[in-house]
């Protein structure tokens, strides 16, 4: 979090925010919010229980936003602050993809029930009760998205190829199975045409049109900014009160290597979306598995050469991966790709290949912020073949 800030900060001193060629601010489509929307159903009730991950709360309030999924496993197994009777997981791998993977599969079976939604058997929906199987995004329709001047819509350019549906009908289906139907008594291009409202376009146009493009004039200088005085602080008061500090500030890292263990780092692959394509037999053709990078001095010290097969263990688990000795590494860190070390036998072009970096990852929070720390954790190697 604090090079994040660091590097606000230098783009703020330097003049580069709105400036030609620099960071430019509050230049695209604006659609309508959803929870500004007009109401399409009766007015909902809020929830009376706070979050279960305190997210946005008195102990992390910078974290309202996406949450700490990481933390999950401990409030399920824990059943504090209240016990989690169901998971509904969509659109989102967190065996693979969230920290220490054996504790998030034990948590997995602690909830009375546990549905996944997905376009494919991940490990996560492999380890669900029901897995209600959703549309590829080349069978069905999506809420309008917008990225700069460019407002699109997905459509199905063929039909289901199975029994599947898109993932905005089959909420509908359960909410109306659960008597929830009037708080769904809408249809997806109703709701496309609030968030268009601002635009002057609509779900129609769209249909026909696909993509359209508005003419957006250039900002000139610094739209409003949404802090206490309206202009760019680099004393952030809004951390200070989260209780880190408010301008940017050395922290030394959670654990740092020794001569015997070094520094695990993971990071994504330009063939590969997240734990997504690694069984699509062309993406896979590219990049089957992944390796651990390790440092010549470092290799042959122990005695490990390109293709040698290596234990990586941590304080939370262990896994088998092949060796790549590069001088793109650091002598005292080892790297490995995300994305792979695939749990569910149905992925088979996937299944064990190379290893997932979350199987050594422990759940660390960032202090203030909330995020995952992933990188701050330490590993040994040794060659096993």
């Amino acid at each position: 979090m604090q090079a994040m800030r660091a590097a606000a900060c230098l783009n703020a001193l330097l003049g580069n925010l709105g400036a030609k060629g620099g960071l430019s601010l509050g230049s695209g489509v604006k659609l309508a919010k959803p929870e500004e929307l007009p109401l399409l159903g009766p007015a909902l009730q809020k929830p009376k229980a706070k979050r279960f991950d305190g997210a946005g709360g008195e102990k992390w309030p910078l974290a309202k936003g996406l949450g700490m999924v990481q933390t999950l496993p401990d409030h399920i197994l824990s059943e504090k602050p209240y016990p989690v009777k169901a998971y509904f997981v969509s659109h989102h791998n967190p065996v693979r993809s969230c920290p220490n993977t054996n504790r998030f599969i034990e948590s997995l079976k602690k909830p009375e029930l546990m549905v996944a939604i997905d376009v494919q058997m991940s490990d996560t929906a492999y380890f669900a009760q029901y897995i209600l199987p959703e549309s590829t995004y080349l069978e069905r329709f999506d809420p309008v998205q917008a990225e700069g001047p460019v407002v699109a819509l997905r459509q199905p350019a063929v039909k289901p190829l199975h029994d599947t549906k898109g993932e905005d009908e089959i909420i509908t289906e359960l909410a109306r199975a659960a008597g929830l139907g009037p708080y769904f008594n809408f249809t997806l291009e109703q709701f496309n045409d609030a968030l268009l409202a601002p635009t002057g376009v609509t779900h129609r146009d769209l249909l026909k049109q696909g993509v359209i493009k508005f003419e957006i004039p250039k900002p000139q200088g610094l739209p409003e900014l949404k802090t206490a005085s309206g202009k760019i602080e680099l004393f952030s008061t809004a951390l200070q009160a989260a209780g880190g500090s408010p301008v940017p500030r050395w922290e030394p890292p959670a654990v740092e290597p020794g001569a015997n263990d070094f520094q695990l780092l993971h990071g994504h692959v330009p063939m590969h979306t997240h734990t997504s394509t690694q069984n699509n037999a062309w993406l896979n053709a590219l990049m089957p598995e992944n390796e651990l990078w390790i440092h010549p001095g470092r290799a042959r010290r122990l005695g490990i050469k390109t293709g040698d097969l290596l234990e990586v263990a941590s304080e939370v688990g262990k896994v088998q991966i092949k060796a790549n000795v590069t001088e793109g590494i650091r002598p005292d860190c080892v790297f490995m790709a995300h994305g792979f070390g695939c749990l569910s036998p149905l992925q088979k072009l996937n299944y064990k290949q190379g290893a997932s970096p979350s199987m050594l990852i422990p759940t660390r929070v960032e202090p203030v912020s909330g995020a995952a720390a992933d990188c701050e954790v330490l590993v040994t190697v040794r060659k096993v073949g």
